[in-house]
């Protein structure tokens, strides 16, 4: 059902975050330091059947017309994809997974493999229905899609900044007592998506805010938001 009238962007806002904070509590969490086996496993599970790098930023920046955003978007496909093949400091968020994968443990050798594997069924199904979302639907629920994850960090390290360096400190702590030999390289995927993933979500917000005005939108964004938060407490 549409709603009879558009809601404010503030206000709309305001309803996401409810929504975030039904489903937090139920969601595995995606901060806090794991244990090294949790991490293992993370890891492991990422790097099966090749590295999903972020296919649906791809559409995500095809499907949108408006070009202030668009724009916002390739820079982020730049981010995602490496900044050093543009001539910046960071690499892509595949080679970010495999640092700190070696940092858990897992070895070149196993990621080899893992690469060749298929996926998880349920992992397939998912990634499926995101890029079709990101490349049918309207530009701000396929860029809106990103509020789920990185919506999350950056209300952290706007309302947490204090907990997330402290996170940072104590992950950096554990590979050291781990014996990891290259802390840069371990810590860097965690340390990109803090920076990265604070500027991203601030960046959807701002769609969703600006640019998703009509009840139809809103109510459109409203059902894939909520297929987001379920996929995330029942695969993530």
């Amino acid at each position: 059902m549409v709603a009879t009238g558009p809601k404010t962007g503030e206000s709309f806002i305001e309803e996401l975050t409810q929504i975030r904070q039904e489903f937090q509590p139920s969601a595995p969490p995606s901060q806090g330091i794991p244990t090294r086996e949790a991490g293992t496993a993370k890891s492991r599970r990422a790097l099966r059947g090749g590295f999903y790098n972020h296919t649906f930023i791809g559409e995500q920046y095809l499907n949108c017309p408006d070009k202030t955003v668009r724009r916002k978007q390739l820079q982020k496909v730049m981010d995602e994809g490496g900044q050093i093949h543009f001539g910046g400091p960071v690499v892509s968020h595949i080679t970010l997974a495999k640092w700190e994968g070696n940092a858990y443990g897992v070895t070149d050798e196993e990621i080899e493999r893992l690469s060749m594997e298929d996926i998880d069924p349920e992992m397939l199904v998912y990634q499926g229905w995101r890029t079709a979302v990101c490349r049918h639907e309207h530009f701000t629920t396929a860029i809106g899609t990103s509020y789920v994850g990185e919506g999350g960090t950056y209300l952290r390290v706007v309302k947490e900044p204090e907990q997330v360096a402290k996170e940072m400190d104590e992950l950096r702590e554990r590979f050291v007592s781990w014996g990891v030999k290259e802390l840069d390289k371990a810590m860097a995927n965690a340390l990109e998506h803090n920076v990265a993933d604070e500027d991203h979500g601030q960046f959807s917000e701002t769609v969703l805010r600006e640019d998703c005005n009509t009840p139809e939108l809103q109510d459109r964004f409203r059902f894939n938001y909520l297929l987001r938060w379920h996929s995330f407490r029942n695969i993530f």
